[in-house]
């Protein structure tokens, strides 16, 4: 019994092998959508007293720069955490990320 999940958790962890780079693209952008209205919030607080056009145009840069230097900075890091994950666990691992993931998003009654 145990050599066959064995098996079967080896099977889906070399078939989950290539695809490492897109899970963990995929796993920070849903972090990053599930709180990006903190730091959304962070900003409008932050630039609430600014005129409209500098309100607008910072709006602009952190989309742009913050979520994408987010996007790009953290999606090496959980690669590397994918990729140092134990072979026969990272099925299970890559599983319980999105499951927490979806437990955040209900929470917060994103789903």
């Amino acid at each position: 019994m145990m050599s066959l999940f064995i098996e079967l958790n080896s099977s889906v962890s070399s078939s989950l092998t290539p695809y490492l780079r897109d899970i963990s693209l995929a796993l920070v952008a849903t972090f990053l959508v599930i709180f990006g209205d903190h730091v959304n919030g962070s900003l409008k607080r932050a630039v609430s007293n600014w005129i409209f056009p500098a309100r607008i145009g910072a709006f602009v840069l952190m989309c742009t720069f913050g979520y994408g230097l987010l996007t790009l900075w953290g999606q090496p890091v959980m690669y590397w955490i994918l990729t140092h994950i134990d072979f026969l666990y990272r099925p299970a691992f890559v599983l319980g990320c999105f499951c927490v993931l979806g437990f955040l998003a209900e929470r917060k009654r994103y789903v």
